[in-house]
């Protein structure tokens, strides 16, 4: 329990967070953030990216939400919108 209490750096829970959307793959993220979100058993290697452990996944909300993404709904559908994003073939010029 005592994970959930230790304090992040604000760029770690900025990692947290776009790991718990798989937005990014690791080598898109800082080293360091990376490598103490893993010694506090919040984030797993998962094929190809990294995910949350349930202990991450419970730290995660106990983060405080963006301003415009107080309701579940909403930050839901704000998801889905970027993982749709991401699935598009990229355009060619």
């Amino acid at each position: 329990m005592r994970r959930l209490q230790v304090q992040l750096s604000s760029n770690e829970e900025i990692a947290l967070r776009r790991i718990a959307m798989g937005l990014l793959c690791e080598a898109a993220l800082r080293c360091r953030d990376v490598t103490r979100l893993r010694r506090l058993h919040l984030v797993e290697a998962r094929c190809s990216r990294l995910g949350l452990t349930p202990l991450g996944r419970k730290r995660l909300e106990t983060l405080p939400r963006a301003g415009g993404l107080r309701d579940d709904e909403g930050y839901r559908d704000f998801v889905a919108a970027i993982n749709r994003s991401f699935d598009r073939p990229a355009r060619r010029p």
